[in-house]
């Protein structure tokens, strides 16, 4: 989820409930952040069950005490208090659809997880290794297959990818696999391993380059890329790069919702257009 998918009433009730998790986070250690974690996508798997109880829920009409007591009487025997007092301040705010509910739960969600993987410190690793994961499940067609595949339980799928990662990357990345095989959404396994890679990096006030070579770029040219990047964007900027041949030449990058293409293809384009244009 981006701030794009978001209205704007959504989008403020979110930044809002994140500042509450920021301050239920102080403190707590690696652990205790996941415990966090996983009571708030128990919330979210409850939620994303129901529409009736997201409507109950997000109903502009019922006022935040009924709502609390909702909140209270469905999660009050099996998260804990924390976690049920950022379902209640999530229901406490208004939301453009009953959608969006669920979608700032999976971001508070995974705002804990980067939370515990920080506290372990391991924050810095799980972002680059998941988006190496993303890059290996997107080459790989029969394990992506497998993972999109919805005759598989989420159990399943977790323990396919923890049969091919444990032991090669943090235990950190290994629980947010759990998450994300766990909770497509209604995404396929590749949009969803690059939302969670994005929120992972958000977490720090970190962008995302999403960036498109013709050739592997060299730990120097990636460095410099993203010395450049953080220049000309004003923020610390975090890159994903894949190799894709059809590129022919140059780099394409998007960092968010903007695209900066500098390619052979995107200049022959152009050019052939400018052609048309003299004819």
């Amino acid at each position: 989820m981006s701030k794009k998918d978001l209205g704007g009433t959504s989008r403020s009730s979110l930044a809002a409930v994140r500042s509450i998790l920021d301050e239920k986070l102080k403190g707590l250690d690696a652990k205790a952040s996941q415990l966090m974690a996983q009571d708030l996508f128990t919330a979210l798997a409850i939620t994303d069950s129901s529409l009736g109880l997201r409507r109950a829920l997000t109903d502009p009409s019922r006022d935040s005490g009924a709502k609390g007591k909702l909140v209270e009487d469905l999660f009050g025997k099996v998260i804990s208090p924390g976690a049920l007092s950022l379902i209640r301040a999530l229901s406490s705010q208004r939301w453009s659809s009953s959608g969006n509910f669920s979608d700032a739960l999976e971001a508070i969600a995974i705002g804990a997880l980067a939370a515990s993987a920080e506290g372990a410190g391991e924050l810095e690793k799980v972002e680059v290794e998941i988006f190496s994961i993303g890059r290996i499940v997107t080459s790989e067609s029969e394990l992506r297959q497998s993972l999109n595949d919805r005759k598989y339980s989420g159990e399943a799928k977790s323990s396919l990818l923890r049969s091919i990662f444990e032991g090669k990357v943090s235990g950190s990345t290994l629980r947010v696999l759990n998450y994300i095989s766990a909770h497509l959404r209604g995404r396929n396994i590749e949009r969803t391993i690059e939302f969670y890679g994005t929120a992972l990096a958000s977490y720090k006030e970190r962008s995302v380059a999403h960036v498109k070579s013709a050739i592997a770029l060299s730990a120097e040219q990636e460095s410099k890329l993203a010395s450049a990047l953080e220049k000309s964007l004003g923020r610390r900027v975090r890159l994903s790069v894949e190799v894709d041949p059809t590129v022919l030449g140059g780099i394409s990058i998007q960092v968010g919702d903007e695209l900066i293409d500098g390619t052979v293809i995107n200049r022959l384009v152009n050019a052939s257009r400018s052609l048309v244009g003299k004819q």
